[in-house]
């Protein structure tokens, strides 16, 4: 009786964890491996990079109030805080850059990129604080 129990309860257990939703992922990652811009912002300044073969290299940047105008700007939506370009050339493992507004760091070469994106936002995410 009591295993039957415990294998209903296995598998009620499974099928919830199969209907339940994953977390969406918050932050994008850009394919720049043909090269690509991205714009990233915090709240005073906003940021172009170009990412391509050679790695991420920063553009030029401009006070955010003027992001809304969007003239000049290249295509696509700027994001605000932390955005991630790779770069996959044949035959190697990607390259990963994780862009803001100061600094693209070069995370390095990795053949499962979501994983490494996935650790690295719960490393930015607040402690759980605890009564």
């Amino acid at each position: 009786m009591k295993s039957g129990l415990a294998l209903v309860l296995s598998l009620l257990i499974v099928l919830v964890a199969g209907l339940v939703p994953a977390p969406a992922r918050a932050v994008d990652t850009y394919d720049c491996t043909d090269g690509c811009y991205v714009i990233t912002c915090n709240t005073a300044v906003c940021v172009t990079w170009f990412c391509d073969g050679r790695g991420c290299r920063m553009m030029n940047s401009w006070p955010r109030d003027q992001a809304q105008k969007r003239t000049g700007l290249p295509s696509g939506k700027p994001v605000t805080g932390v955005a991630y370009a790779k770069v996959c050339t044949a035959g190697k493992a990607c390259e990963l850059y994780e862009l803001n507004t100061v600094e693209a760091l070069h995370l390095g070469s990795f053949d499962n990129i979501d994983d490494l994106i996935q650790y690295r936002e719960t490393l930015r995410q607040p402690p759980v604080r605890t009564r």
